[in-house]
């Protein structure tokens, strides 16, 4: 098998422009696979916290966590998937089919947030973990039969997409892979009262082959942490008040 490394530890910051739950576009192309919550959490509370910071899983484990698996073998095939996501931080998808097939894995873990006050907040947002992915293919040919993928989601209470991050995005059709990393991101939301917002991370394998042909990959996340802290959003100028 072919080691690859991982692409170098990424550092960004992905900045709200002036506005209400607006998110800079910033990001990696490719499908959004797990980007829709099949079910959604009471979103936690903020608007009395300005100033604090909350540390997840520490002082709260994290709500969103869904997991979703499905196979089908061919005629003369095998096929098997697993997905798991744990409140505490963790989360693990594989897949793996002989002789043709499908197979697909997938997890969803992080929090939802909320501005339950009368005024205007910026949320700073930390979020770290690191991972471990694998994929390969019998015959080692290079074509799409696996992919592995993992990929940051901020979704408003309006299911509006704000933006996706992607971290890991591998395929067979560029070779078997083996790797680990760490990721480090930083990013900043403005909540008007009322408004809410679900930050997640998704993480797939999938894979579909021929007959005659087999597959496997695999994706774990691990010690997964989150930091919110909450400031006063400045005012949002208006035309007013520039000619005043």
């Amino acid at each position: 098998m072919t080691k690859r490394r991982a692409k170098p530890v990424c550092s960004a910051w992905l900045l709200a422009a002036a506005g209400s739950l607006t998110l800079a576009a910033v990001g990696c192309g490719g499908a959004n696979f797990g980007s829709e919550l099949s079910a959604k959490p009471k979103p936690q509370a903020l608007g009395r916290t300005e100033g604090k910071t909350l540390r997840l899983p520490q002082d709260e484990p994290f709500s969103i966590h869904l997991n979703r698996s499905q196979q089908q073998a061919g005629l003369d095939g095998t096929a098997e998937a697993d997905a798991r996501a744990k409140r505490e931080g963790q989360g693990a998808v594989s897949a793996r089919v002989t002789s043709g097939g499908q197979a697909s894995a997938t997890f969803q873990l992080g929090h939802a947030f909320a501005n339950d006050g009368d005024r205007q907040v910026d949320l700073n947002v930390a979020v770290s973990c690191e991972y471990e992915y694998e994929a390969g293919a019998d015959p080692a040919t290079p074509w799409p039969d696996a992919t592995v993928g993992l990929k940051l989601y901020a979704r408003d209470g309006r299911n509006r997409l704000l933006n996706s991050f992607s971290l890991v995005q591998h395929s067979t059709k560029q070779g078997a892979a083996s790797s680990r990393d760490r990721k480090e991101l930083r990013f900043t939301l403005t909540l008007g009262p009322g408004e809410s917002v679900n930050v997640f991370l998704a993480g797939q394998v999938a894979i579909e082959v021929e007959a005659g042909r087999s597959a496997h990959g695999s994706l774990k996340l691990s010690g997964l942490q989150m930091e919110v802290e909450t400031r006063p959003a400045p005012p949002v100028r208006t035309a007013g008040d520039e000619q005043g």
